[in-house]
């Protein structure tokens, strides 16, 4: 099987959410009508960490997806099997239909990346843009990235990639299949 992923560099991400609204609007995940801060579903998050003190301050974010686990959890936990892994893509997803809503697998993901719809009484969550890349298309988020920080593809060959330009894998934040990039020390910035 191959396992298609992104790679998240964290010298581009500029923490801009640009994604997310990407994402929400594609998957039609915001209600307008109804929406609520703090209560609209998401399929990713950027997360941001910020070191040094004034002047000197180093800032560093970067986008949170379903990490499509070699070993996913959520489909451990899964009583009604409507969680899989496709084996063409590696990519994990939920089949509404199936879900039972007992939302065990939300319990059981280590990113917390699953949505529940009260509403419609199933789990849902990113799948990588499926319906996009089965036709040779790009996930939204990466799609729309305006600084390139979000490259997709097949894991491999994303490795490879950045073994070519140099960088470094921050193993600790890339066990599944998100790869994210070790910033560079440049990126600290400094009043004028």
């Amino acid at each position: 099987m191959k396992q298609l992923g992104l790679m998240i560099d964290m010298d581009l991400c500029i923490g801009c959410k640009t994604c997310i609204v990407a994402c929400r609007n594609y998957h039609g995940l915001v209600d307008h009508d109804r929406a609520m801060p703090g209560e609209i579903p998401f399929y990713l998050r950027v997360e941001s960490k910020r070191e040094g003190s004034y002047p000197m301050i180093s800032a560093n974010h970067w986008v949170i997806p379903c990490q499509h686990c070699k070993k996913a959890k959520c489909i451990e936990a899964c009583p009604s099997g409507a969680i899989i892994k496709d084996e063409q893509t590696g990519i994990v997803r939920i089949d509404q239909e199936k879900c039972t809503g007992e939302k065990k697998c939300i319990e059981a993901c280590l990113w917390d990346v699953i949505q529940f719809n009260e509403a419609g009484g199933f789990a849902h969550k990113c799948n990588l843009c499926y319906d996009r890349v089965v036709f040779g298309e790009m996930p939204v988020c990466a799609e729309v990235c305006m600084t390139n920080a979000i490259t997709f593809g097949e894991l491999q060959m994303l490795k490879q990639k950045a073994k070519t330009e140099g960088r470094e894998i921050d193993r600790k934040m890339s066990p599944m299949s998100v790869i994210y990039l070790k910033p560079t020390p440049k990126n600290t910035l400094a009043s004028p």
